[in-house]
Parts: structure tokens; sequence; C-alpha cells
């Protein structure tokens, strides 16, 4: 109850101070984490970095700390957003990692920030962003949600003195409710109903009969990936797959599929990929 009101109040600080222009603030790498340290939840420093009233004196090279300080891919996504192209930059930068190059070409293509993050979550090796790395994507304009797909790849979160290290079981939520979902059955026919994941558990609740429930665990999945059709101009992703060890091949679709939406297995991977991504993730070799 305590931790609850004191989050609630330092949210409400934290609107507060961003909403009020006579009291606006330069924001740093410090006051950023010193608000973290404090308890101040993310969509507070959220919109503290989002005010217009606040200045946000950050560099590119400042992301890195902060990711390595743990804070959350929102608060590095809004900041992005507000830190400037260094003005001495004549000439066009060249990343230290030549795969940003390829991102770069795609991003400027006009294939959407989903499919791009999507091509950064399957490539297998790390990203390990260096401050010319980060410099080069935001001389190319490339979006908040590539950059974060980016961070999220690192190599690995070094150890920060007077951090605890938090595992994912515990700040992932009780449980997960996927809706607008099919599952594709041997009869080939749409089974309506929701996915839920709880902790290692995906469990599939039927709309029509409860006899066709079942369960099973992440554990125990040999790998999971993304069923696409080619489109112009981008790939559309319509479905999720998912193959247990020497087992069954679960495979679920967005239920307004035929309408051109995806955004039900979208959420179901992106949820996955976050508290789950030890998982193996790519199509199986054919």
């Amino acid at each position: 109850m305590k931790s609850s009101i004191r989050c609630s109040l330092l949210c409400l600080f934290c609107l507060a101070l961003a909403a009020a222009p006579a009291h606006s603030e330069v924001l740093t790498v410090n006051s950023i984490l010193t608000a973290q340290k404090a308890g101040a939840p993310s969509d507070g420093i959220v919109v503290m970095v989002n005010s217009p009233t606040n200045t946000v004196a950050m560099s590119a090279g400042d992301l890195v700390t902060l990711r390595d300080a743990g804070v959350s891919e929102n608060v590095i996504a809004a900041v992005w957003a507000r830190v400037p192209v260094p003005a001495s930059t004549p000439v066009p930068l060249v990343p230290d990692d030549a795969r940003l190059v390829d991102l770069v070409r795609l991003s400027k293509s006009g294939i959407s920030e989903s499919i791009v993050a999507e091509q950064v979550k399957q490539d297998a090796r790390p990203y390990d962003l260096s401050v010319n790395d980060l410099l080069y994507l935001k001389q190319n304009d490339v979006v908040e949600t590539t950059i974060v797909a980016l961070m999220a790849k690192g190599a690995g979160v070094p150890a920060v003195p007077g951090a605890v290290a938090v595992p994912v079981a515990e700040v992932a939520p009780a449980s997960i409710f996927f809706d607008d979902l099919v599952i594709r059955s041997t009869m080939k026919r749409d089974r309506p109903g929701r996915l839920v994941m709880t902790g290692d558990s995906l469990a599939w609740t039927d709309a029509n009969d409860p006899e066709k429930n079942f369960e099973f665990k992440t554990t125990g999945l040999e790998k999971v990936w993304f069923t696409c059709q080619a489109r112009t101009p981008e790939s559309y992703c319509y479905q999720i797959n998912f193959q247990i060890v020497k087992g069954a091949h679960y495979q679920f679709q967005d239920r307004n599929r035929e309408s051109g939406s995806n955004a039900a297995v979208v959420k179901v991977m992106d949820a996955l990929r976050a508290y789950h991504p030890k998982l193996v993730y790519g199509a199986p070799k054919s």
C-alpha cells in the first residue's frame, strides 16, 4: 500500500514538474538517473522529457549511459526524439557497425517502422551501438522504434555500481492476454479464442469448445517465428508459429487478417521477446 502511494505521488510530481512552465528544468543524464533511483515511474519520466518547457541537455552518447543503467526503453525513445543532430557534422558519418548502412537504406526506402524493427530482432548477432553509430542513425533520421529495437539487441548490459539486477520474471505482469487470435487446426478451420501468457506458460482458451483448450511451456519451445507475405512496399507478417521440441506445431493468426491487420500476432511476439529473450526466434531451416 505504501509502495503504491509512493509511486502515485512520484508520478504526480513528474507530471506537475513537466506541466508547470514556471518550473522548467534542464534534463541531464544525472536527473534521469536520479528520478529512476527515487522510484519515479517511466511514464512520469517520459512526460518530463516530452514537456516543451523542459530542455533535454543530452547527446547521442548519453543514450548508451542510460541503457547501461537499465533505464526503460520508453524513456530512451523519448530522449532520442529530442537529441539534436550535432551541428559539427559537415560530411556524412560512417557507422562502426556496417550493418547500419543497410538498415538506414531500409528506413529510407519507405518500408514501415515495424518491419524494420522486426528485421533488427531477427538478426542473430547483437548490436553494441557506439556513440558514432548513434550519431550516424540520428543524422539519417532513424526513428525511435528502430533505435529502441537496436539497443534491445545489445551485446550485454554491464553492471552498474549500486544497481540491483531484477530477474525478468519479477518485472513481467502476472498475466498477459492476447485477443483477436484464431488458431489454425489440421481441419483448416479457424478457431477463435484467447492466448494467455503467465510466467513461462502459454494457455489457449477456445472461444467455442472448452475441450480444445491447451497449454504449453516456453521452456519446451524449439523455435518461434513469423509467417509473412511479401507485399508492396513491405512484408506482412500475419501468423506466429510455435514449434514444441519433438512435439506439436501451433499456428496463430490475427482474427482480422482479411482486413490487413496483424496487430494481434505482433503483440504476442513483442511480449515474448520482452519477457523471454532467450527463446530461439527465426523460421526453421527448410
